[in-house]
């Protein structure tokens, strides 16, 4: 059976953008208007359906967590299967039958020969019997404690969440540590422990993208604790939760320990100066990481393109990261009123963004600072050839 993505022809993972254009392309060719066909007016209420719910973001997420439920049950069912497929192996000797040999001495009676197979014959159906009820038996206990641990595991987690979303996380990340230890001795639990993980991973990935932060955080800490792993992409992405949940000073220590283990160092650099700048309203630790991140970044550049990399670097090539970067660093300086240095990276940020207005601003007013109005009407000229008009507090004498 189609699920509502299907239907409308779409991934998971598609925009809102997307939905509307895959429900406008459907609607065009099964609408009732358009299509008056019966089958048409009811494959066009199930696109409906499928529209209203995955446009909406609040009923998609109900969406998205019921399919996963349902994932998971069907990987729960694929386990059992296979338990039941190991328990059917029949031994090929069970219903062998020994068969003495036949001798016929004159003097056999055949009535007790009779007596003595039939005799035979219940013993051995009474053994059997007893077998089979034997293994029913111990079949049922198994499945049985299997399915109560199941049920205590699923109970855990659900005590686990609720003391997180209380506010009580390292209560709720002991409770993960207890949880692991209960069933780390029944291996038959195993399998359902590595579905449960993928599945709540995959979910985390889910909320993420719809930016629950704190359903994701909470999604990627338990993944990590009970499988005992530090993930960096995780670890990342756990940063980024923190600082929108207006905890910088968490998302900051976790984005030092990646940087400092060269963990897209560039990017870690950019995004903890962003940080100490925007939210916790500290330039100079965050001109420090600045400082430290171009360093690094030239070290590249001659790496990669030799003494000459002023003559050589591409705008195009280079990362958003190293972009931002610059700009941050050149308007902590120029708000330090240090000219010289903003006016020296104000160089590149328009180089790397011919688009800046702003960082026209800044590198005219640091030239005219600086006493080169020369070289401020240089850059005043070279920003209205792009049709850029910066807002100046200044009176530029320019011929």
């Amino acid at each position: 059976m189609q699920n509502y993505y299907q239907i409308l022809g779409i991934s998971e993972m598609a925009t809102l953008a997307e939905i509307k254009s895959a429900y406008k392309a459907l609607a065009k060719a099964y609408h009732p208007d358009i299509n008056p066909s019966k089958e048409s007016e009811e494959k066009f209420k199930i696109i409906s359906t499928a529209y209203s719910v995955l446009s909406n973001n609040a009923s998609r997420q109900q969406y998205d967590a019921k399919l996963a439920h349902q994932r998971l049950q069907a990987k729960r069912a694929s386990m059992r299967a296979y338990e039941n497929r190991q328990k059917s192996y029949k031994n090929p000797y069970q219903n062998y039958t020994y068969r003495p040999p036949v001798y016929r001495p004159s003097s056999f009676d055949k009535n007790a020969e009779k007596k003595a197979n039939l005799y035979a014959i219940g013993i051995v159906l009474s053994v059997a019997v007893l077998i089979l009820i034997g293994i029913s038996i111990y079949d049922f206990y198994h499945e049985y404690k299997l399915e109560k641990k199941i049920s205590l595991f699923d109970e855990s987690v659900k005590r686990a969440d609720s003391l997180f979303y209380a506010g009580k996380v390292e209560a709720a990340l002991n409770s993960v540590i207890k949880i692991k230890s209960d069933n780390n001795e029944y291996n038959p639990i195993k399998s359902y422990e590595i579905d449960y993980l993928n599945f709540r991973r995959e979910q985390a990935d889910i909320d993420y993208r719809n930016k629950a932060y704190q359903d994701a955080l909470w999604g990627y800490l338990f993944f990590m604790e009970y499988s005992q792993t530090q993930n960096p992409d995780m670890q990342f992405k756990m940063a980024v939760c923190y600082r929108n949940m207006n905890e910088p000073n968490k998302a900051v220590f976790i984005l030092n320990e990646l940087m400092n283990n060269n963990y897209k160092r560039i990017r870690m650099i950019a995004l903890i100066g962003e940080i100490y700048k925007e939210e916790l309203n500290n330039t100079d630790v965050a001109l420090q990481y600045y400082d430290m991140g171009i360093q690094s970044i030239i070290a590249d550049f001659k790496r990669v393109y030799g003494n000459a990399y002023r003559l050589l670097v591409s705008a195009e090539r280079t990362p958003e990261n190293v972009k931002s970067i610059y700009f941050n660093s050149a308007e902590i300086y120029y708000q330090k009123k240090n000219y010289k240095q903003a006016s020296k990276l104000l160089e590149w940020v328009i180089f790397f963004k011919p688009e800046n207005q702003l960082a026209y601003e800044y590198l005219i007013n640091s030239y005219f600072e600086l006493g080169n109005e020369k070289e401020a009407c240089n850059i005043f000229k070279k920003a209205e050839k792009l049709d850029i008009h910066p807002d100046l507090n200044i009176q530029l004498s320019c011929n």
